[in-house]
């Protein structure tokens, strides 16, 4: 998103970031100027980091002072979080008087979110949203206004073999059902097929029919200024490795129907019009 470009690279220098619900990290800690401190309630597997400071902690009791920070950003995290209002308050007490805080979620009724809580057994997804919901909830609750905003289109990342447990033969042991289980047995180019039917066969059909198909979520930006939100232009290629999104603009053809990504250099169909 622009405007959170903006806020991280042009802000103030010493500016304090909290990225809540960081997992392995929300945005590019190296090119953010100011302290940036990432919370989450479990850094496993996570390496550290010399760009942030990793703190294990509950988002309803964030261990921090009011007015702590200049900036939050809660990066798809909001949906997973099972105390959401004290989450939010928590937000508010946290941030400065002229923070800002960026939020990305899914929409709940999205077939992309139905999908995922489908094939993983809901995906830690506890809360779901609509476009006015969210907008509702999270001016209530931070006491600040939408600023800018814009659609976010699914790369179907969540189709990969690392994300379900081979099946065992036998009884099936364990919290996680039998589909999740019998999947993870499926060969790993199976996975890599389904993304890039869902990723073309999705935008097609949002192109031709008007559906939405594609849709994934919105990005959320708030201030406390009271201007008319800015809609910023969506993406429709999202790479199916690592869901960095790019304009058509910023792409380079690869036999006129691929590219690479210029994150991590994966491989994925182009499409030439943003749905």
């Amino acid at each position: 998103m622009h405007l959170l470009n903006n806020w991280l690279k042009g802000g103030q220098r010493r500016q304090t970031i909290l990225d809540l619900g960081s997992g392995e990290g929300s945005f590019d800690y190296d090119s953010c100027f100011g302290s940036i401190i990432a919370v989450d309630s479990d850094f496993h597997r996570v390496l550290p980091s010399r760009q942030a400071l990793r703190v294990c902690a509950n988002s309803s009791t964030l261990p921090f002072p009011p007015g702590a920070f200049d900036l939050v950003i809660c990066h798809h995290s909001l949906e997973h979080f099972v105390e959401l209002l004290p989450a939010l308050n928590e937000i508010r007490r946290v941030l400065k008087c002229d923070g800002k805080v960026f939020v990305s979620v899914p929409d709940g009724h999205s077939f992309s979110d139905r999908l995922y809580r489908l094939l993983l057994a809901g995906g830690g997804h506890v809360q779901q949203f609509t476009f006015d919901s969210a907008i509702q909830l999270i001016e209530e609750k931070t006491l600040l206004h939408l600023v800018a905003w814009k659609t976010l289109h699914s790369s179907f990342i969540y189709l990969d073999k690392r994300n379900f447990v081979p099946a065992p033969l036998g009884r099936l042991p364990g919290p996680l059902p039998r589909r999740m289980r019998w999947l993870g047995r499926l060969p790993k180019w199976s996975f890599a097929s389904a993304r890039f039917l869902l990723n073309g066969g999705s935008r097609v059909l949002d192109y031709c029919a008007g559906s939405r198909l594609s849709v994934d979520g919105w990005a959320f930006a708030f201030d406390s200024s009271f201007s008319e939100p800015i809609r910023e232009p969506s993406y429709s290629n999202v790479c199916m490795h690592c869901g960095f999104g790019a304009s058509r603009n910023e792409l380079s053809s690869m036999y006129f129907f691929f590219y690479r990504c210029p994150s991590c250099r994966g491989l994925n169909p182009l499409f030439w019009s943003e749905v």
